[in-house]
């Protein structure tokens, strides 16, 4: 169970990062990033599982959104925070999509 990104692209100072989950359960593994980061789903689901520095615990559920834009189709992750994304459906696209210089 994996993520197949493709390839990361660059426009000026923000950089985007594809990601394909073509099965439910796929997973991108913990990680964490110095970095802000937003993670918008473009189809699919997602669940988000992040552990903030203090130890705070988060777990929460991200959808593609509806065909009018609507809904809580992407996340922000704060720099630091440890986080894990698991697909919860078939053929999931999700990107990531960041600054990490200034």
């Amino acid at each position: 169970m994996g993520c197949n990104i493709t390839t990361e692209w660059v426009s000026g100072n923000v950089f985007i990062r594809p990601m394909i989950l073509a099965k439910a359960g796929d997973v991108v593994q913990g990680h964490a990033h110095n970095f802000d980061h937003t993670t918008i789903v473009f189809s699919g689901s997602v669940r988000i599982e992040a552990k903030t520095p203090d130890g705070r615990e988060i777990d929460r559920v991200f959808k593609s959104p509806r065909p009018d834009w609507a809904g809580g189709s992407h996340a922000l992750i704060k720099a630091e925070v440890a986080h894990k994304i698991t697909a919860l459906e078939d053929n999931t696209i999700a990107w990531c999509v960041y600054a990490h210089r200034d």
